[in-house]
């Protein structure tokens, strides 16, 4: 994730070799921002690891901590996934090209 420099925009990088995907950035509270944004079918035919779903993700400045929620198109019976993973913050963007 990217903010821009007044935190009105944000990017969503979905994979290492891909190009940035722009998010819809809600700012909820004085630490936290929703950011909300769908990958492009061109990006998931580049990156197979990738999906064209949905993405919902809540980000806690203060703690640095990160919900993400999947809008997958799933079967009605199928129980959704849950995950576990951790986040960093990243001050240099020159590897990803930024």
């Amino acid at each position: 994730m990217q903010f821009s420099e007044h935190r009105e925009t944000a990017r969503i990088w979905a994979s290492n070799e891909g190009t940035p995907i722009s998010a819809v950035l809600q700012k909820r509270s004085d630490s936290s921002y929703l950011l909300d944004w769908t990958v492009p079918r061109t990006a998931v035919a580049k990156a197979t690891s990738l999906s064209a779903d949905r993405y919902r993700v809540i980000l806690n400045v203060d703690n640095l901590k990160v919900s993400l929620q999947v809008l997958a198109k799933k079967s009605a019976v199928a129980p959704s996934s849950r995950g576990v993973g951790s986040c960093i913050m990243v001050e240099d963007l020159t590897k990803y090209g930024e």
